[in-house]
């Protein structure tokens, strides 16, 4: 993704401490999972933290990472926790290509830079490739010893259409992907928007939600007048999830609908997912009945109806009435024994 450039070369840094969040953890606990939730991240470089970092330090899911740089690689290495497993491979095709280092270390990518958008959005330091050097791939499809994949995140700068075209194996079972979407052009040949979203619902895969999207403000004659940040008007790009079709939920097995339950609520932020696979449990007997509501009353108050919102303020008026006289009477005992 496209971040204001830091100079190259991730230091290592621990994964962020943030806690699961009390009804992911529920979900952890109370789901019969048929294994742990298996993770694939190609183009793993630990530039930010990965949205799965609470679901990993808290036990809920095995990662198999592939970072192609050497100081990335070497970063992951020296933070990596017993679930994670990491390989210095490149993954596109199976074939060698040219990967373009890019003076910033996020921007490095298969594509050459297009020169034509660095110039209309004044951003020539962004371009700047410092050597090309060939670079062999593997395909996730070629890989037997890989293992499941429930979720993908992909972040490779322009690359994912290659990824996905050899993976369909490994996509197969997998109930999500995470990947970037480029909506201005950054690189000559990327597949851009369109050919990701085309690749990925050619293999059963809807867009659910954005996680985020960038912009930039477009270079003009007032700059100085104006906050940059607001007014960022032209979209770059974005983490987007895609989400394997629900409406085929009939074809899914117990398994997929716990393990999109879990990566909704600890890593999408995707609560109506979670609670929509819930209740497609339920129905199956596959999880106890009172799961949904039990994990209602985990959420936070900014996601309760004004409704919900009454009945607890309704409830934790009753249970104060009711504590009241019990702490009244406990004062008059008190109060006799010492005058006794």
């Amino acid at each position: 993704m496209v971040d204001a450039p830091a100079p190259p070369g991730p230091t290592a840094k621990p994964r962020s401490g943030t806690p699961l969040d009390p009804a992911a953890r529920l979900l952890l606990d109370r789901l019969a999972f048929p294994r742990k939730t298996a993770i694939v991240d190609v183009g793993a470089n630990p530039i930010n933290p990965a949205p799965y970092t609470p679901l990993l330090r808290a036990g809920g899911c095995a990662v198999t990472g592939f970072e192609p740089q050497e100081e990335a690689f070497a970063a992951l290495q020296k933070v990596k926790g017993p679930d994670e497993t990491y390989f210095p491979h490149a993954v596109a095709d199976g074939r060698t290509h040219d990967l373009h280092i890019f003076r910033f270390d996020g921007m490095t990518s298969l594509f050459p830079p297009y020169l034509p958008t660095y110039a209309a959005i004044d951003r020539p330091r962004w371009c700047r490739v410092d050597r090309i050097v060939p670079l062999p791939t593997v395909a996730l499809d070629d890989l037997p010893d890989l293992g499941p994949c429930d979720l993908l995140k992909i972040d490779i700068q322009g690359g994912e259409k290659l990824v996905f075209d050899h993976a369909r194996r490994t996509l197969a079972e997998a109930v999500a992907v995470i990947v970037e979407l480029r909506y201005l052009q950054l690189y000559e040949g990327e597949p851009m928007l369109g050919g990701v979203d085309g690749a990925l619902r050619e293999q059963g895969f809807t867009l659910h939600k954005f996680l985020f999207n960038k912009s930039i403000a477009m270079p003009h004659s007032q700059a100085a007048r104006l906050n940059r940040r607001r007014t960022g008007d032209q979209l770059v790009d974005g983490d987007a999830v895609y989400l394997r079709q629900p409406g085929h939920v009939g074809d899914w097995s117990d398994g997929q609908l716990m393990h999109v339950a879990l990566l909704a609520a600890a890593v999408f932020d995707s609560h109506s997912l979670a609670l929509w696979a819930l209740d497609e449990l339920v129905r199956r007997s596959a999880c106890a009945h009172d799961l949904p509501a039990r994990y209602v009353d985990l959420l936070p108050e900014r996601l309760l109806s004004d409704e919900e919102l009454a009945r607890r303020q309704a409830a934790a008026a009753a249970a104060a009435a009711t504590a009241a006289p019990a702490k009244t009477r406990t004062a008059t005992r008190k109060t006799a024994r010492k005058a006794g």
